[in-house]
């Protein structure tokens, strides 16, 4: 069906464009025509004693045609434009997100692989099926979307893969940027250099978690427990850390500008030696 009225539309829009050029080829010679009768005074022509008014009536009806038929045209031909390449984002998009769908599915099929047949839980810290597991893992992060990334952190959880104390997956230098993490507790985790600009993190906890040098840029950290977490030069510029308990956390040479923090909160922190205050100033 909508193969049929593309081919009508293709064949109406060439039949204007046609009627519109005719218009104009009409239009030009009656002009020239019009020109040469003055000029050579062609009595059969009729020209004489013809007003402004007649010239009107005469060229009035293959001008509105020749611009109505072009505006018409051309609107029609805009708006179809537009409805074509918002149809062709919203497959682009379709795409992409079982493109997503899939990579996650075979992200947690792999894993569950190594969990069921490679003993990953009873695995030592340098067994080829931990270094497997962490490369599959930062691998399939940056191609997923903040949801499903954090389906990827309660996947690793609920495995017993990031226990706190006993994490299974090092999780250090991971693209967490834009994550949907609320909620989500990553105790002890080692996030050392992670990228989780953007992250939503309300009423989740990073206690004790290794932030060190840690990209946390715009975050939304409100209500979150920090408690204890390494944050030493972590980017926190313009996070939102309202409510979070920072009670222990090391923040030093950390970047807090402009972040939404009160004095009260910092003041609970271990360290905040070289740390950037909100306000821009180094603190001793």
């Amino acid at each position: 069906m909508i193969a049929r009225v593309r081919s009508w539309w293709k064949n109406t829009s060439k039949t204007l464009d046609a009627v519109i050029i005719l218009s104009l080829v009409i239009l030009l010679v009656l002009l020239v025509l019009i020109i040469l009768g003055y000029i050579y005074n062609w009595t059969w022509a009729g020209l004489h004693g013809k007003t402004l008014y007649d010239w009107l009536q005469l060229l009035i009806i293959p001008a509105v045609l020749a611009v109505g038929g072009y505006l018409f045209n051309y609107t029609t031909s805009r708006n179809e434009q537009k409805a074509t390449q918002l149809r062709d984002q919203t497959e682009r998009d379709v795409a992409l997100d079982n493109q997503r769908e899939q990579a996650l599915r075979a992200y947690i099929d792999s894993m569950s692989e190594l969990l069921l047949h490679e003993n990953l839980r009873k695995s030592d810290v340098e067994d080829e099926v931990r270094k497997i597991a962490r490369v599959r893992t930062l691998t399939v992060l940056p191609r997923l979307d903040g949801r499903r990334k954090a389906s990827v952190l309660q996947f690793l959880y609920e495995s017993g893969l990031t226990e706190k104390g006993k994490w299974i997956i090092d999780l250090s230098g991971a693209d967490l940027h834009g994550a949907d993490l609320v909620g989500t507790f990553l105790l002890s985790v080692n996030l050392q250099g992670t990228d989780l600009s953007g992250a939503d993190l309300f009423e989740g906890g990073l206690s004790g978690a290794d932030l060190s040098y840690a990209k946390l840029v715009e975050a939304n950290l409100n209500q979150t427990y920090l408690d204890e977490a390494i944050l030493v030069g972590a980017d926190l510029t313009r996070a939102n850390l309202i409510k979070a308990d920072l009670r222990g956390a090391h923040l030093t040479e950390a970047n807090l500008t402009g972040a939404t923090v009160t004095t009260k909160q910092l003041d609970k922190a271990t360290s905040l030696k070289g740390a950037t205050m909100p306000d821009g100033t180094i603190h001793d």
